[in-house]
């Protein structure tokens, strides 16, 4: 694998810290689809959705567990599919890569620029097909192109709107609306504890609570440039999570208290109904233009990174090879890139011809939410598995009582996909294409479906790879002495 790593044998430098990688793990707090969700469980649990929220935060906390000890053993820019490769085969790898995040890009992608363009047409009235396709048309030359600026301001631009929502949860919840007029508590849905229904209707909304946290796991691909990946990845997406619950759980108090229940309830940006009631006009606007910003950014987020996924899977060849070609002129993957653009630009042209309501962009965001769920049970799996066959290899983070709360996680996982029954069809059709897929890609390249790569492999490439980690390096290189000596 490591033939690959470019003409230069040029090498990432460790040069992150705890802040990129919590950073980068409460990120996708402010996509569009995450902050819709957030509005549509507060419509309706109300009061109650920090319950839903913190059931919700079980499984995910299990998953940060799991990703955590993964990102510590394997220190490289890799994802599920390196995670899995050892642990339950090839088939599984692919599986997981495929139905947690092609999926996902081909769902959430174009739901998130559709919302994008409704929160642009509240503000100023152009209709949202018009704003949706030039955020994709940008977002397309953007990625051809390679804007290195735009790469390196992204990350900026996502920690800016990561504040302006934290501080118009604060805002609200503190009653700023309220104090400068703006906001009336007479108006609000709901001011008891628990929505109408009671527990059980907020048990009913923990699936969609998932999607608060989903994604908190982008942080792991930056091990590869971390000083101490084995201690700032863990830790960053264990207090990423915690914090997205606080600051979701402030925002929802303040809908709740401001912002009609029936009105959040059917609207495709709920987040923005809200901001408005707690807020008012000025609420009403930021909201918008933050929906637009971390529309575009989550989108454009997607289309840097699966052509680059594409890109490595070709170089295992478990996607067709015509992915791992480039430009030779800009040094992106054009083949990639196209291959996901129509996936976002279907998604697109659905939602907008049938409407763009609440129940189509639940659909699209709630069948990617179940897939996405379902790798993350594999890296929980793959954590237990690993334990299992290499005891000996170095972890230096692990999860605390791994055999105790990863079955915890896995058991949550398959609750919250019980709450989204509506959602089950879709999602099995989606994963019983990309198992399909696998299956014949292997059969007919030749390529074992239970293959294995072992971990001795995966750890000396990364070593090869990847800028000297002392503590890691050392210990896996005396970890490979004694199993070549034993």
């Amino acid at each position: 694998m490591s033939e690959f790593i470019g003409e230069n044998e040029r090498k990432l430098k460790r040069v992150l810290g705890f802040p990129a990688a919590y950073g980068a793990a409460v990120g996708l707090v402010v996509s569009g689809t995450a902050m819709f969700s957030v509005g549509n469980v507060g419509a309706i649990s109300a009061n109650g959705t920090w319950i839903a929220a913190l059931i919700a935060l079980v499984p995910m906390m299990a998953a940060a567990f799991s990703y955590g000890e993964l990102t510590a053993m394997l220190p490289g820019g890799g994802m599920i599919s390196d995670y899995t490769m050892p642990a339950l085969g090839r088939f599984w790898s692919v599986f997981a890569l495929l139905s947690g995040y092609v999926l996902l890009i081909a769902c959430d992608g174009g739901t998130q620029l559709v919302m994008g363009g409704l929160s642009f047409e509240s503000l100023v009235g152009i209709p949202q097909p018009v704003i949706t396709f030039a955020l994709l048309a940008i977002i397309i030359l953007v990625n051809i192109f390679g804007v290195e600026f735009y790469g390196r301001a992204e990350a900026s631009v996502t920690i800016i709107m990561m504040i302006v929502f934290f501080v118009l949860a604060i805002a609200g919840f503190a009653g700023v609306g309220e104090s400068m007029g703006a906001a009336d508590p007479s108006v609000g849905g709901h001011l008891g504890p628990l929505p109408e229904g009671g527990m059980a209707t907020v048990f009913g909304t923990v699936g969609v609570a998932i999607w608060f946290f989903i994604g908190f796991e982008f942080a792991c691909p930056m091990a590869e440039e971390n000083k101490k990946p084995f201690r700032n990845i863990p830790y960053g997406l264990i207090f990423g999570l915690l914090t997205i619950y606080i600051v979701d759980i402030i925002f929802v108090f303040a809908a709740v208290r401001y912002t009609p229940l029936e009105v959040m309830g059917s609207s495709a940006i709920p987040h923005v109904e809200a901001a408005k009631g707690m807020l008012g006009f000025v609420g009403g606007v930021t909201m918008s233009l933050l929906t637009v910003g971390a529309s575009f950014t989550t989108a454009n987020a997607y289309c840097a990174a699966l052509p680059r996924m594409l890109y490595g899977m070709s170089r295992e060849h478990l996607v067709p090879l015509v992915f791992g070609k480039i430009h030779p002129k800009y040094r992106t993957p054009i083949p990639g890139l196209i291959f996901t653009t129509l996936l976002i630009l279907s998604t697109v042209i659905y939602i907008t011809v049938n409407g763009a309501n609440v129940d189509l962009v639940l659909t699209f965001i709630m069948t990617a939410c179940i897939t996405w769920m379902i790798s993350y049970a594999i890296a929980m799996i793959d954590v237990l598995v690993l334990r299992k066959k290499y005891p000996d290899f170095p972890r230096l983070w692990k999860a605390p009582l791994a055999w105790v709360t990863l079955p915890i996680g896995i058991i949550g996982v398959g609750y919250a996909i019980s709450t989204l029954p509506d959602y089950w069809l879709p999602a099995a059709i989606c994963m019983a294409v990309v198992a399909a897929y696998a299956i014949i890609w292997m059969k007919t390249h030749g390529i074992k479906i239970g293959e294995k790569v072992s971990l001795e492999a995966m750890a000396k490439d990364i070593r090869e790879r990847s800028e000297y980690l002392p503590e890691w390096d050392e210990a896996v290189a005396k970890w490979l002495e004694e199993r070549k000596a034993g």
